[in-house]
């Protein structure tokens, strides 16, 4: 492939438009599944969709057309190689996603824990759903939790806390440790948020662990290779878990 068609796709890949075109199969595919039975597999997201009733999907439905619509107008007119940069950022998550597990198993056993059930390459006991239904619940987390996570947690927490940080450090010294806090904060925040709705299971100390290391991971992810390929390896990762 020419340098050249490497540079339009590496444009591509980081333009937001792109990322959020990317993003609204996993939207949709979330939406879409969320009649077929009861999504309480997936705390987060569903908790505040309950909590707004009927106007949380309404919502959702226009932030997805909005920015379907807005990403559609940019990609058009910058002329930017989406279908390439999408076809390399799914095949790239699918392949952090099958590296997951095994990964994360091999640092649990650097802790005193007994293995989690929660890695899907060595579980027996992955709970069992339907196809849309196991489809649309990982759809929400990969698309939902990296959002709240690791879009707004991490890369604007460690903004923030950059801005905070430049009077009293230099501006490296200041990037790196806005991003490290932030890079703890939002995998500890992704791992107790699984226990919203009295589901206390997620507190026990291997699962907590199992899912701050996961989230550690995530941040990392979405730092290096940007945000649409951890929400299709976090999808890919749970969609694997959930129909095994």
């Amino acid at each position: 492939m020419p340098q050249s068609e490497f540079s339009r796709l590496g444009q591509a890949r980081r333009d937001p438009a792109v990322t959020l075109l990317l993003l609204t199969p996993l939207a949709l595919l979330h939406l879409a599944g969320r009649g077929t039975s009861d999504l309480d597999a997936f705390f987060l997201v569903e908790a505040g969709l309950d909590r707004l009733g009927p106007w949380g999907e309404r919502i959702l439905w226009g932030f997805v057309s909005v920015g379907f619509l807005w990403a559609l107008g940019r990609i058009r007119q910058l002329q930017l190689a989406w279908a390439g940069a999408g076809a390399t950022v799914l095949l790239e998550g699918l392949c952090w996603a099958l590296g997951l597990g095994p990964g994360l198993a091999l640092l649990t056993q650097w802790l005193p824990l007994e293995p989690t059930s929660l890695i899907w390459a060595q579980s027996e006991a992955a709970p069992a759903f339907g196809g849309l239904h196991a489809v649309a619940v990982a759809a929400g987390a990969g698309l939902y939790e990296e959002l709240l996570f690791r879009g707004l947690g991490l890369g604007g927490g460690a903004w923030c806390l950059r801005v905070l940080f430049r009077p009293i450090a230099a501006e490296m010294t200041a990037r790196r440790l806005a991003f490290l806090l932030m890079l703890l904060l939002s995998a500890a925040a992704f791992a107790m948020a699984h226990g919203v709705n009295g589901h206390t299971e997620a507190f026990q100390a291997d699962i907590l662990a199992f899912r701050m290391l996961a989230g550690l991971a995530f941040g990392l992810l979405f730092t290096f290779r940007g945000l649409a390929v951890v929400a299709y390896a976090h999808f890919a990762y749970d969609a694997l878990y959930l129909l095994g």
